[in-house]
């Protein structure tokens, strides 16, 4: 018999030479289809695939033709059509070596699509895949909870939502990402985008102040936990634009009650915005307001915080 030729996997590290089975088996059939990928005729090797999985339905070897499948798909730039490969076997699959190598894949195709990769739809025209990408992210996470791919997973889905402006999402994922890996080596930077996030929920002084209070908390929680990375990025300068936008919607209550006759009720509101944020712009405003009302106005400035 003629000595085995090498062959070649795709892993995470790039291929590496195998060593091809019996001829004429299952087994040498994928090895075959392994060598196509890495010399580059992926498409070929899908084919081959394809055939193979219609004729061998119960064999053992089958979900190792799955991700060969997958794998020679993703080499091809087919992603989404990959994720079937993939999905199929992380759902039917779950206890095999193949199970965490398919996870990984997935993860591949999803930080393509949220980093602007398109998919075609119905084979005739691109379209943008960010939310397919945002949903395998998720699916991750649940399939592996607590593993370090479940924290790159949790992290780039958190990167995606805030890139892409969605900010209430973005501080929900920042916050469950803190929650489920209190330990990460990133968890300075996921602080401060839940900062950041919270802080760009809130849409004017109009509007609800929720993500404002919950930006303050979580500034001072990150000061006080890097108090280093806090100078660097300005936690300062963030802390006044809170407390100014926090006075600034204040006035505008008290300023609706004025405008509508009703003295009593925005010179109550004028005092208390007054007693809190006195160092405001708005505080200076509410102090006019009410001179304006025959008020005598004493201005108590605040002490200078005492930094965390």
């Amino acid at each position: 018999m003629a000595p085995a030729q090498p062959s070649y996997e795709l892993t995470d590290t790039g291929f590496v030479a195998t060593q091809v089975p019996e001829p004429g088996s299952p087994a040498a059939e994928l090895a075959q289809a392994r060598q196509l990928i890495a010399q580059g005729e992926p498409k070929q090797a899908e084919k081959q695939l394809t055939a193979w999985l219609a004729a061998h339905p119960q064999d053992p070897l089958r979900v190792e033709a799955l991700l060969l499948r997958g794998d020679a798909r993703l080499t091809a730039g087919e992603y989404y059509q990959s994720l079937y490969d993939y999905e199929a076997i992380a759902t039917y699959y779950p206890a095999t070596e193949q199970f965490n190598v398919a996870l990984r894949r997935e993860y591949e195709v999803a930080t393509r699509f949220t980093q602007g990769v398109k998919r075609k739809l119905w084979g005739r025209r691109w379209v943008p895949a960010g939310d397919d990408g945002a949903e395998i992210l998720i699916r991750i996470q649940e399939r592996t909870p607590g593993s370090p791919l479940a924290e790159q997973a949790g992290l780039a889905l958190s990167d995606y939502y805030f890139q892409d402006g969605q900010m209430d999402l973005a501080a929900e994922s920042y916050d469950l990402f803190l929650i489920n890996h209190p330990r990460s080596a990133q968890r300075s930077l996921a602080m401060l985008r839940l900062v950041q996030a919270s802080l760009a929920r809130f849409k004017g002084p109009e509007f609800d102040a929720t993500g404002l209070v919950e930006a303050t908390e979580r500034l001072r929680q990150f000061e006080l936990e890097f108090p280093a990375a806090a100078e660097r990025v300005g936690a300062a300068g963030l802390r006044v634009r809170i407390r100014e936008s926090l006075a600034r919607r204040d006035f505008t209550s008290a300023d609706w009650y004025d405008r509508t006759g009703k003295a009593v009720s925005a010179a109550v509101l004028y005092r208390r915005l007054l007693a809190e944020y006195p160092d405001t712009e708005a505080g200076t405003a509410a102090a006019q307001r009410l001179e304006a009302l025959g008020e005598v106005v004493v201005v108590q400035r605040p002490e200078a915080e005492v930094q965390p």
